[in-house]
């Protein structure tokens, strides 16, 4: 039973601790799981209930920050503490009560009646109850639907992202309609707040060409053309090169240039134009502070003007006057990477990621049959190189077992060494290190217990993908490895965080 409609809804959960203790719920034991979910939730945040805000946005970012490992509980339990957090704010007025939950229309109820998935009917329940609630039919959804239910998630949503939930349910509603041939409309997702500059192709066909010939040079793809580098420039670079310029165009465009103006990289590439189109990224972005990426941005430019146009020596020092112009940020990481390398300042986070190796591999031998298991223990190895020696993911995901990885036997055991030259490894520097015995153990284990489960397929990639036996795609690897250590740990870290930390130190005194 809630009492908040003649109180106005608290802005605090030392205020909604206020209410429930002024209108107590006459059940004892839902009135203490109120009480005591909101002391839990303070506990975990490390703030007092007057510090931690009603306000949904900001509550739902303080609530998806929590995580079971970092809190000392289950995930049973903490999710259990949200839903009775949810359930004390339903009290108070914050949500709105579950005891006039809206009905289903009967358009709405029969349609439901026909998804034979329990989890799509799930995912698809509380949209039918909104559209049932403002009278939309399911023939009439459309996008003015999903904005105004993307809406009330917003304002009513406690855990898990607005935007993910309205694009899971949005997908469901597509499949449901193709799979059962219902005669009802397909759903458009919402477009994404992030901007896309245009593509090449809007403008004329002499630049493509032009851009086209200049990334082979770099890429080396003709092997007698003395001209490129001496080096092969990797495919992130390449990329990256198209996406600077396109950035520079679109920029050029939105601020009233014509495409057409643009027919070669001379058009394109000179100070005034980078600066028209520095400025109107920055009143786009709202922001009178160089955004990190214009140094990479004036570089690329520099880059074409100095060796690809060949352009006079005054063009190319306004260029290189740009370039240290908007390149002033202070050397050293991201403010992003040096949050996340300040979890590291908690011991206990350190021994979590060190030992997860090992969490891994015991867990993956429990049940060493099934495939899961596998992926688990192949996790484990890549997550032993790296605590052993911090390396690229590129690097990581590349490892082979006859090129890379050495073993030698010392009597009963065997031992391994990771090496890889300096003409693989970005920096020109190879990279060589001797495994512990724990860790030679594990990785021991993984290869020869655990990797022919990953792949069937011939080849000797140290990670190989199932399909092909070829070697784990960095990013989908890397993606995989960070994935991993939050679901484990709650600590958020890629691979490249490993080489900006000194974490791997730690595990020399953690041996045995």
């Amino acid at each position: 039973m809630t009492h908040h409609q003649d109180i106005k809804p608290p802005t605090t959960l030392a205020e909604v601790l206020d209410v429930l203790n002024a209108y107590p719920d006459p059940d004892e034991k839902r009135q203490q799981a109120k009480v005591s979910a909101i002391s839990r939730i303070a506990t975990y945040m490390h703030r007092p209930p007057s510090d931690i805000p009603t306000n949904l946005p900001q509550l739902r970012d303080l609530l998806a920050s929590l995580h079971p490992v970092s809190c000392g509980v289950k995930p049973k339990s903490l999710s259990t503490t949200k839903s009775d957090l949810a359930s004390a704010l339903r009290a108070a007025g914050v949500l709105p009560d579950h005891t006039s939950a809206r009905e289903l229309a009967a358009p709405w109820e029969d349609l439901i009646s026909k998804v034979q998935s329990s989890h799509q009917v799930w995912g698809m329940m509380r949209f039918a109850r909104f559209c049932s609630a403002h009278a939309i039919h399911p023939t009439s959804v459309g996008g003015e639907t999903i904005q105004a239910f993307r809406i009330e998630l917003e304002a009513t949503l406690l855990t898990g992202d607005p935007g993910k939930h309205l694009i899971a349910m949005i997908d469901t509603w597509n499949h449901v309609v193709r799979k059962n041939g219902f005669d009802l409309p397909q759903l458009a997702r919402p477009r994404s707040d992030r901007y896309v500059a245009r593509p090449l192709t809007d403008y004329p066909k002499s630049l493509q060409d032009e851009v086209n010939t200049y990334i082979d040079r770099l890429a080396r793809r003709d092997l007698f053309n003395d001209e490129g580098p001496d080096k092969p420039l990797r495919q992130t670079s390449l990329r990256n090169t198209i996406a600077h310029l396109r950035q520079i165009l679109d920029a050029l465009v939105a601020s009233g240039r014509n495409p057409e103006d643009f027919t070669c990289l001379a058009d394109l590439i000179t100070a005034d134009n980078l600066k028209a189109a520095f400025r109107a990224i920055m009143q786009r972005r709202n922001t009178k502070v160089f955004p990190t990426g214009f140094g990479n941005v004036a570089a690329t430019f520099l880059a074409i003007a100095r060796h690809h146009l060949q352009a006079p020596e005054q063009a190319v020092e306004a260029l290189k006057h740009l370039h240290k112009t908007v390149a002033t940020s202070p050397r050293g990481m991201s403010a992003k990477n040096s949050e996340r390398l300040a979890q590291f300042n908690d011991w206990e986070a350190v021994v979590r990621l060190l030992s997860l190796p090992e969490t891994l591999m015991a867990r993956a031998d429990n049940k060493p049959v099934l495939r899961k298991s596998a992926q688990l223990a192949m996790h484990a190895a890549a997550l032993t190189i790296l605590l052993s020696c911090p390396m690229r993911i590129k690097n990581l995901s590349g490892l082979d077992l006859d090129k890379h990885v050495i073993p030698f036997r010392t009597g009963t055991h065997t031992l391994y060494s990771i090496r890889i030259e300096g003409t693989e490894v970005k920096n020109g520097e190879p990279i060589e290190v001797k495994l512990t015995s724990g860790s030679s153990k594990l990785l021991h284990r993984y290869i020869m217990q655990f990797r022919p489960q990953i792949s069937q397929a011939s080849g000797r990639a140290l990670f190989p993908r199932n399909t092909d036996g070829k070697p784990r795609t960095p990013d989908n690897f890397g993606r995989e490895l960070t994935k991993c250590v939050y679901r484990e740990t709650g600590l958020e870290v890629h691979p490249h965080l490993f080489r900006l930390s000194d974490v791997s130190t730690y595990r020399t005194d953690l041996e045995v």
